[in-house]
């Protein structure tokens, strides 16, 4: 039971990261497949990511490179651990992600439950 409560809070804190994340860079700065540790830290800033959640979003914004050049303060053990955290978590198809890939999945839009297909669509059906 704890592991499934771990599991479910590391969730709704990591969240943000490859709900908001990827498009608040984005719409800052342009799609880009990574983007540097400023351009993160300003985008962190803005959408107010708890501190805890930080590392995994400069984890999931930059490569292990910038990190490095900026003293981020993420090895390149930690960085690899947290992409692959965030992969599992999140179900994504490898650690190897980009944000343009994030931009793109369905954390971004809002598909109706099945009940609800009509709900939008303007018909009296």
């Amino acid at each position: 039971m704890f592991a499934f409560l771990e599991t479910y809070f590391a969730y709704r804190r990591l969240k943000p990261i490859l709900a908001a994340l990827p498009m608040q860079l984005a719409k800052s700065f342009g799609s880009a497949k990574h983007y540097t540790l400023p351009q993160a830290k300003r985008a962190i800033t803005d959408l107010k990511i708890s501190a805890r959640a930080v590392p995994y979003a400069l984890a999931a914004a930059c490569t292990p490179q910038e990190l490095e050049k900026g003293e981020a303060g993420v090895s390149a053990d930690d960085y690899r651990r947290m992409r692959a955290e965030l992969a599992d978590l999140f179900g994504l198809a490898s650690a190897d992600f980009t944000m343009e890939n994030l931009q793109s999945r369905q954390f971004n839009s809002h598909h109706p439950a099945p009940e609800n297909v009509y709900a939008g669509s303007g018909g009296g059906h």
